[in-house]
């Protein structure tokens, strides 16, 4: 597709669009330094749940759901307790959001990750640029912008109300987990004699899957991974561990400035062009640096 989208229609789409976001975190060190930060980009959404199989500290956080993680084989104390396996977090996380019936309410829900540095604003924007670009696409895409449909935002993954709502319909088979015991433990059994069976469940993985074993299959647009610029759609997800962005050797709150400063000039060096492709991106993923996200917050937002 060589189509010219309009930035006024796409505000004007963006504008009316209800988005609730919401993550898995295990609480290492890591995930607690960043949750302030996190729920900066998640109060600009227009609800937001955070989940774990426990609160983060003393009390109750009013955000945070508790939800029932399967018993794996790695204890909790583990570092590398659901490391690449965090669909067993999910899939309660999503049998408590499709009994709660949250879709109802909005028009996309956005599973992002807490290694995610996220830009609301932009995330609205790119979901009307998909959409509108659907709309306007071959037949088979203008028939999918009609119905359920999942959108890939690099390691991000947004489902439509429509999806949502086949999900809840379809989920007493979608829904089964791998039981404790077993070497897939708390793992989606769609998964079975898939990719990373048994030994890890990761959502960039599993959930295009979902949308093929879905019956009708649902269709995708977009990135299952970050960095990659999809065919036909804009880049979504800006990688900050790949080549060339490490080959400037910067930390990251170094990184963060440059790109700022790359946004505002036009200057015409290599590494410029490569961080000015990430301009309109919303999401930033391994921005996990508590102080870089918040200058990134105050420089780039």
């Amino acid at each position: 597709m060589n189509l010219r989208l309009d930035p006024e229609h796409i505000t004007l789409k963006s504008g009316g669009l209800k988005i609730f976001c919401f993550a898995w975190t295990t609480w290492k060190p890591q995930d607690v330094a960043l949750l302030q930060e996190v729920r900066h980009a998640f109060k600009q959404c227009d609800s937001y749940r955070i989940f774990s199989d426990r609160q983060p500290f003393a009390g109750q956080e009013a955000d945070v759901v508790a939800v029932h993680v399967s018993q794996q084989h790695k204890g909790r104390e583990d570092e590398k307790w659901l490391y690449h396996r965090n669909m067993a977090g999910l899939m309660p996380s999503w049998s408590h959001l499709l009994q709660e019936d949250v879709s109802a309410n909005y028009d996309w829900l956005v599973n992002v990750e807490f290694d995610h540095f996220l830009l609301t604003q932009k995330l609205r924007r790119s979901i009307a640029s998909y959409m509108l670009l659907l709309q306007q696409g071959h037949p088979e895409q203008r028939q999918a912008a009609k119905g359920p449909l999942m959108l890939m935002f690099g390691n991000a993954f947004l489902f439509n109300r429509m999806m949502v709502s086949e999900m809840k319909r379809q989920w007493p088979r979608l829904g089964e987990t791998a039981p404790s015991g077993h070497e897939a433990s708390g793992c989606p059994t769609f998964m079975q004699d898939r990719f990373e069976w048994p030994l890890a469940c990761s959502q960039d993985i599993a959930y295009p899957n979902l949308v093929a074993v879905m019956n009708p299959q649902v269709p995708a647009y977009g990135s299952s991974g970050c960095g990659q610029k999809p065919e036909d759609f804009p880049l979504t997800c800006f990688e900050l561990e790949r080549q060339p962005v490490q080959e400037l050797g910067l930390d990251q709150l170094g990184l963060v400035r440059t790109l700022a400063e790359s946004f505002s000039n036009r200057s015409g060096s290599s590494w410029s062009a490569v961080l000015r492709t990430a301009q309109d991106v919303p999401l930033f993923h391994h921005l996990s640096d508590p102080n870089a996200r918040k200058l990134a917050r105050e420089l780039l937002e």
